[in-house]
């Protein structure tokens, strides 16, 4: 049986009259009345009485009525639902994100989002960007917002970048260079580090990379486990710590922040990822541009200047 079968019979149904209900569709008599023949065959019961004055429903005609409406709306409901879901309209979006790098935007957007989108359930998840990438590829969340690097498993992603932050240095307020308005990277060679443990994969490596650009490997004496941790160690004077903007708004009590000179400076970018092939593809898409819009009318880099996934 096909659907159009059932379209057709309710009209005729409806019309008991097979021209009219062949011009409500919108098609000829003659392979209407075919049709209703057809699916009479098909079900090997007689639908319509047929007379001289017109045709009239059988009993069965009248029960098969009732379902094949049903039938018909469930059919109409599951079309537009998809419809709605392809558009963007309803569904669902998982975003995973990191906190210490996204207080800034991640609340406006949402904000923006759950009003241009009422229909979509969004579940928010945080995670560290390794496990974000990881997250994406299985499926388990749609979205991203991480920092990007220059590992294969983003060649498999599609990447937008956001926003970067400029690095600074966190030390105790009593620390023999705290009176410096900027200072020079390499000053620090000789300096405990406080970094981040494996929750943070990226922050190593990153750090690292920012230190021997100035000749130096950092010494990690103590590895946190979030952001809060790693300037509490900074307050009780454990070490110091190569943090991003953003994290200069933690509350940290007898943490001062400082610049580093302009040629020792590193930027932290930040990037929406996601699947290229997401069935949720709508969904995402708008949502990474309210990401993009938020970010550039805030005060950070705009998207544009991040041409570089860890400089």
């Amino acid at each position: 049986m096909k659907f159009r079968h059932l379209e057709f019979f309710v009209a005729a149904a409806e019309e008991l009259n097979f021209t009219h209900a062949a011009d409500r569709l919108h098609v000829s008599q003659p392979p209407f009345s075919k049709q209703i023949h057809d699916l009479e065959g098909e079900l090997g019961i007689e639908l319509f009485e047929r007379g001289s004055k017109g045709v009239a429903l059988t009993p069965a005609g009248k029960s098969f009525l009732i379902d094949a409406r049903r039938i018909l709306e469930d059919c109409y409901s599951s079309i537009r639902k998809a419809q709605r879901i392809s558009r963007g309209e309803i569904g669902e979006l998982a975003i995973g994100y990191i906190s210490a790098l996204t207080h800034d935007f991640f609340g406006k957007a949402l904000e923006v989002f759950r009003l241009t989108s009422p229909g979509i359930v969004v579940d928010c998840i945080e995670m560290d960007s390794v496990s974000q990438e990881r997250a994406l590829l299985e499926g388990r969340i749609s979205v991203g917002i991480l920092v990007p690097s220059d590992r294969p498993v983003l060649e498999l992603l599609r990447v937008r970048f956001l926003i970067k932050y400029p690095v600074s240095l966190a030390l105790p307020k009593s620390h023999p260079h705290a009176n410096k308005a900027e200072i020079p990277l390499a000053l620090m060679k000789e300096e405990p580090f406080i970094g981040l443990n494996s929750m943070y994969p990226n922050y190593g490596d990153w750090l690292l990379k920012v230190c021997r650009r100035v000749g130096f490997k950092p010494r990690i004496v103590k590895e946190a486990d979030g952001a809060a941790s790693a300037l509490a160690f900074v307050a009780a004077g454990f070490g110091i710590a190569v943090v991003s903007e953003p994290l200069q708004k933690i509350p940290a009590k007898d943490v001062i922040f400082r610049d580093l000179v302009p040629e020792d400076r590193a930027w932290v970018p930040v990037g929406a990822a996601w699947k290229p092939d997401a069935v949720s593809a709508p969904v995402v898409t708008r949502f990474v541009d309210i990401l993009a819009q938020t970010c550039a009318s805030g005060n950070g880099e705009s998207p544009a200047s991040a041409n570089s996934r860890l400089n």
